[in-house]
């Protein structure tokens, strides 16, 4: 997860939809080329949405093919592919000696629609362009530009963008909180936006130390759910991998002991590793995975906090010669879908809503900004738990 700190106007994505033949005499090259296919189109609405949001400046520099296809894992014929496509479509340009640069510029995009101020943590590459559409849908169906910020899960960050939204007079602010997991210190500007009375709700997380409403997956329930279905298939001893520093990674773990303990499971601390987004690049690097992995091996299963470190974990553990669920069974949250049709692993994993998380935030906002008693009132939503199936788990 790499963010960018530059922000800017938004405008309505249609994402294109590509449709790739199947060609060739047998099955193993068709299988190749919807699998290609996929990769491409997934780095390509990830890249056009960053764009045209406005996340990523005009003139500012765009990420390497090499950066890229270490962040995405995909070949360098795919990443080409899909920069090929921005290039044609005018969204980036290639320098030669000097790089690749965003060649969009939407700040005049917005004209002089009123503003609603989206502040962001991460772009993630799986969630970040279909949490965006579904935001994006609602409110510029009723006539409302996007100011995208994102501060990369910096407190001080989160500040700077405040004070920049504050003077930009929004009409209503979405904001993922940084470091959520801890009280926040931006104190003083959160008693500026209730005094200026701006509709504001937070999405994916909220803070303790903030009377905000927010729209929310129901972590702690997803991960009872799934340490629940890891205990039904027979399994007693459990670890699992969480993020420390955000409210999600938080409430996911307390699911998890509270299964554990209602159904007499015995927790054990030294199978529990924890990591932040300070040390999440060392801690997911091989040898920080090498590391997890000697204080947890003797555990028949693991929850994980996301998909995409789900995936890190699977493929350091096929490089040792591991295999899921033969050799640990595997639970994981986000329905990313980031395994190609490579592997025949399917992650049993709780469902993030994304689009529609993006869609019921903007509705609420809409509502919200209708109503001069918003402050008085409940905005919150919680997504009902939804876990799909897959065969990441063995009954033991």
């Amino acid at each position: 997860m790499y963010t960018d700190r530059k922000s800017g106007f938004a405008v309505q994505i249609r994402l294109r939809i590509l449709i790739f033949g199947l060609c060739g005499r047998n099955g193993e090259f068709m299988h190749k080329t919807e699998q290609e296919g996929l990769k491409y189109q997934k780095l390509y609405n990830w890249a056009h949405t960053l764009i045209t949001s406005g996340v990523i400046k005009n003139m500012d520099k765009f990420p390497s093919e090499t950066s890229l296809q270490k962040k995405f894992g995909y070949s360098r014929q795919t990443v080409r592919t899909a920069l090929r496509q921005l290039e044609e479509e005018g969204l980036i340009t290639r320098v030669r000696g000097s790089g690749t640069y965003v060649s969009y510029d939407s700040s005049g995009v917005n004209g002089e629609r009123p503003q609603i101020g989206l502040l962001l943590s991460y772009y993630s590459d799986y969630l970040f362009p279909r949490v965006y559409d579904g935001i994006e849908a609602s409110l510029t169906e009723k006539g409302y530009g996007i100011e995208v910020a994102v501060t990369k899960n910096r407190l001080n960050d989160e500040a700077i963008y405040l004070e920049g939204l504050l003077k930009g007079n929004v009409s209503g602010l979405i904001i993922e909180g940084s470091r959520s997991a801890f009280p926040n210190p931006n104190i003083r500007l959160y008693k500026e936006i209730k005094r200026r009375n701006i509709p504001t709700l937070f999405i994916h997380n909220h803070y303790e130390n903030m009377p905000f409403d927010s729209v929310e997956m129901s972590d702690s329930r997803s991960a009872y759910e799934l340490t629940r279905i890891l205990i039904e298939n027979g399994h007693r001893r459990i670890g699992g991998i969480f993020k420390y520093d955000d409210r999600q990674g938080i409430e996911r773990y307390k699911g998890f002991v509270q299964c554990l303990s209602d159904y007499g499971v015995k927790f054990d601390d030294d199978c529990i590793r924890w990591y932040s987004t300070k040390d999440m690049e060392e801690k997911l690097s091989k040898k920080g995975l090498l590391r997890m992995y000697r204080r947890t091996k003797d555990c028949t299963a693991m929850m994980v906090y996301n998909d995409e470190v789900a995936d890190y974990y699977m493929e350091f553990l096929e490089e040792r010669g591991l295999h899921v669920p033969e050799d640990i069974s595997l639970v994981s949250f986000d329905d990313a879908e980031l395994q190609d049709s490579s592997t025949s692993i399917q992650l049993v994993t709780a469902v993030h809503p994304k689009y529609q998380l993006g869609r019921i935030t903007a509705k609420h906002l809409l509502r919200m900004m209708e109503d001069p008693e918003w402050q008085q009132k409940n905005y919150s939503y919680r997504f009902p738990v939804k876990i799909r199936d897959g065969n990441s788990v063995r009954k033991i």
